[in-house]
Parts: C-alpha cells; sequence; structure tokens
C-alpha cells in the first residue's frame, strides 16, 4: 500500500474537522484518537462533513514549545518535535528537542477540546511500562539494540527505529 491522508479522508467522512494543530477533531472527544481505514470499491452514502469549531482559540499555535504552527492550519516539520523524533531519519544539526525524545502533544494537551473530554483511562493498554518507569538518564544514555527491542516490543516507539531513539537521546 501506500500512504493514505487519514485526516483528509476522516474530515470528509464527518468524523471531525482538522484543528489549528492539523490534527483531527472530534466535537464529542477531542482529538486524543486513533484513525482506521478500510479501502472499499463500494459507493457508500456519504456522510455530512463537520465545520470547523476552533473558532478565535489559538492556544495549540502559543503552547508550541518549537513555534512549529507559524501560522493557523500549518506544521512546519522542521520545528515540530513529533515529526523530529518519530519520521526524521536524519542525523540532527542543532535541534532543541526540549527534553523530548519520542513525540509531543503539547498542542493537544492544551486544546479545550480534550481539556473538555479529558478522562482517566483505566486501560492497561495505556500505563507505562513498569521497566521504562524504572529508567534513569543513565539508562536512556546506555540504550543497547537488545534492550530497545525488549523494551518496546508491540509499542509505537518502534516507529522511529533504534538509531533514531538514540538520535533522539543525544540531544538530551
Amino acid at each position: 500500500t501506500s500512504p493514505v491522508m487519514e485526516k483528509v479522508w476522516a474530515q470528509r467522512a464527518g468524523l471531525g474537522w482538522q484543528g489549528k494543530h492539523t490534527n483531527l477533531i472530534n466535537k464529542n472527544i477531542g482529538s486524543w484518537l486513533l484513525i482506521g481505514e478500510i479501502l472499499l470499491d463500494l459507493e457508500l452514502i456519504k456522510d455530512k462533513t463537520t465545520t470547523d469549531h476552533c473558532g478565535t482559540c489559538t492556544k495549540c499555535i502559543e503552547a508550541c514549545p518549537t513555534d512549529a504552527i507559524p501560522e493557523p492550519y500549518v506544521v512546519d516539520s522542521r520545528r515540530c518535535i513529533s515529526y523530529l523524533t518519530i519520521e526524521y531519519r536524519e542525523d540532527f544539526e542543532n535541534e532543541d528537542l526540549h527534553n523530548w525524545i519520542y513525540g509531543c502533544d503539547v498542542c493537544q494537551e492544551v486544546c479545550p477540546w480534550n481539556i473538555k473530554f479529558e478522562q482517566v483511562k483505566k486501560d492497561q493498554k495505556f500505563e507505562p511500562r513498569e521497566s521504562l518507569v524504572q529508567f534513569f538518564k543513565k539508562d536512556w544514555k546506555n540504550l543497547n539494540q537488545d534492550n530497545f527491542k525488549s523494551s518496546f516490543s508491540n509499542s509505537a516507539v518502534k516507529r522511529t527505529k533504534y538509531n533514531g531513539l538514540k538520535r533522539n537521546i543525544k540531544s538530551l
């Protein structure tokens, strides 16, 4: 397969709108959601699209630690900590990752739509792994391929790959 523009398709399907931080926001649950796709060769009844409900709010823009949202609905990936720590494959020159080694959700943490629907999940799948809670800075600096594999098996952290995570850790 090839990449699918899931936010655009989700918006067209009426699941929400793209906020000023460019994440999909659903009116009933905010932007803390996962989008999945099923590709069909069937004609479906089109849902009503959702209109933008960000209004005059600019909290996501103001809170971004690297100013990666230069204007509403635009993210500069060259400054976005999530992009740099997860998807970017090259070495860093002088990137300030603000002590993040994998991802960043500041724009979502301050979004009023997420605050409105904020609730603690009791699902064990969302709890931090005990082995990682016990990691100290020296443990992160000494991370090797074996403990990367064991610590992050069945985890989205594997998207950045071992070398990417090591590169991010060096920035601390």
